[in-house]
């Protein structure tokens, strides 16, 4: 058994230069990060450019097999640059098979970044383990636009109020998103959801405009954009939302004096107070 497992890593390690033949024809392969975690085996040994967002240092886990050792490499976490920040699961899900060279020119600029900072990656895929990329980063341009924890704090209150069919209250967060210097994911994904917002409350030439700029925004095709688009031309009327409640202030959020009885019924014909 120990011949048998010696034998397999001395294998592995044999195997190790074979993998350094990189494949770079012209420019880099322009991708995201989202499709290099979902294909890794495609883009194995191939340079690659793609934008993230800057999360924090980390501290390497040194598998046996791999070139990334804490003292030739500094370990980046970060998130695709299409990820929605504002949701938890997307938050929590950090990609830490990043490592830029100690020796390289960037290295001071690495130990500067800020949470959020945008980052165009240019790097090659050493390797994959456990189905995701071990990426190598050449190097890297800092991008002017970038989210903040504000804008962060509106888009997840916009979409909070969008559960609960909270649709006004939902128009004032989300219209505070796409302030300032937010990425163009993050303004496609604010428009997007006003235009819902204001489908559902009747208001269709309103709901046209916001995913039109949604619409320029984006990247690759949304369907759902381009749905909603044609419902609000031609039967805006279908997503008009026609439930309607008694009303949308909650207890914490009513009159004082009102919050005290919640059995308080409004009187029509109350009878005028009586002078003292």
């Amino acid at each position: 058994m120990k011949t048998s497992l010696l034998a397999t890593l001395v294998l592995c390690a044999a195997a190790l230069p074979a993998q350094e033949t990189i494949l770079q024809v012209g420019s880099p392969v322009v991708t995201t990060l989202t499709t290099l975690r979902h294909t890794p085996d495609a883009f194995r040994n191939v340079t690659v450019q793609f934008t993230v967002q800057f999360a924090s240092l980390g501290k390497i886990s040194n598998p046996f097999f791999t070139r990334f050792t804490p003292a030739d490499y500094a370990n980046v976490y970060v998130w695709a640059d299409e990820q929605p920040l504002w949701q938890r699961q997307a938050y929590e899900d950090l990609f830490g098979n990043m490592f830029y060279p100690k020796a390289g020119s960037q290295l001071q600029q690495v130990y500067e970044m800020s949470m959020y900072d945008r980052l165009q990656i240019t790097g090659v895929v050493r390797n994959t383990f456990q189905d995701a990329p071990w990426i190598e980063i050449q190097s890297f341009d800092v991008l002017g636009e970038q989210v903040s924890s504000a804008t962060l704090a509106h888009m997840y209150r916009g979409e909070q109020f969008m559960n609960e069919r909270r649709w006004q209250r939902a128009i004032a967060e989300l219209t505070l998103a796409p302030a300032g210097e937010a990425p163009p994911a993050l303004r496609s994904a604010a428009f997007k959801n006003l235009g819902i917002c204001y489908l559902r409350i009747g208001e269709s030439n309103q709901a046209v405009g916001f995913l039109e700029q949604a619409r320029s925004l984006g990247g690759d095709a949304d369907m759902e954009i381009e749905d909603l688009l044609a419902t609000a031309s031609t039967r805006p009327s279908n997503e008009l939302d026609r439930v309607v409640g008694t009303s949308e202030v909650k207890d914490h959020e009513r009159p004082m004096w009102e919050a005290f009885d919640s059995n308080a019924q409004p009187q029509q014909n109350a009878a005028p107070l009586r002078g003292r």
